[in-house]
């Protein structure tokens, strides 16, 4: 298991975690899937993202719309991919999504399979048993009530995370939740490899 959870990705990313990223992009390949959380007709997000992208080592790229402009026909070059990345944005719309096109059986196997699997502020925290997590800081505007998700990290996760707006929100979500609940500040992560999991930059931790 190849996993990295980010709360955002900048230039000025926790130098430690970068040289972490680049050397599995290094060892894994460096073809990337990049799944956006919604439609962008401009890919406006997408192109604000590649350069750091390319930084971490990326350099061959599939756009794989899951939202209004989606083809069942890319998920064969999906499969070709070394590596996948979830785009942040609304948490909830975009496990609507990836549950409406049947992705996440496809990105569980995927992970099995050895493969790297980024995630950045809601794509990270798909990858969490529950999204329940996210209503702290994303409206759940599509009324989403099924927020089972990936499972494939023993914890929840929040990005973006700030002590004075979050404490008491994340208090209550964790006397009812037995997991872990990692809190990453930005420019900051969490890699998973195998049974190891490895903290970079301000990660808090609540039980």
């Amino acid at each position: 298991m190849n996993l990295i959870l980010l709360s955002n990705l900048t230039e000025n990313l926790d130098q430690r975690l970068e040289a972490k990223i680049n050397q599995m992009v290094s060892k894994n390949g460096a073809r990337l899937g990049y799944i956006p959380s919604q439609f962008d007709a401009e890919k406006y997000y997408y192109k604000r993202m590649k350069p750091n992208l390319d930084r971490i080592g990326f350099n061959e790229y599939i756009y794989f719309d899951i939202d209004k402009a989606y083809d069942t026909d890319d998920i064969e070059r999906l499969m070709k991919c070394d590596a996948i990345y979830l785009s942040g944005g609304n948490t909830f719309y975009f496990l609507s999504n990836l549950r409406k096109r049947g992705l996440i059986p496809f990105i569980k196997e995927f992970v099995r399979n050895d493969r790297m699997l980024i995630g950045v502020s809601a794509g990270a925290m798909v990858m969490s048993p529950t999204v329940k997590v996210a209503g702290i800081i994303d409206p759940n505007d599509i009324q989403l009530e099924k927020l089972d998700s990936f499972d494939i990290v023993p914890f929840h996760f929040l990005p973006h995370y700030s002590e004075g707006l979050h404490r008491k929100n994340i208090e209550a979500f964790t006397r009812d939740h037995r997991l872990p609940l990692y809190c990453c500040k930005d420019e900051s992560g969490i890699v998973v490899k195998d049974d190891q999991i490895e903290f970079y930059g301000e990660i808090t931790t609540f039980k």
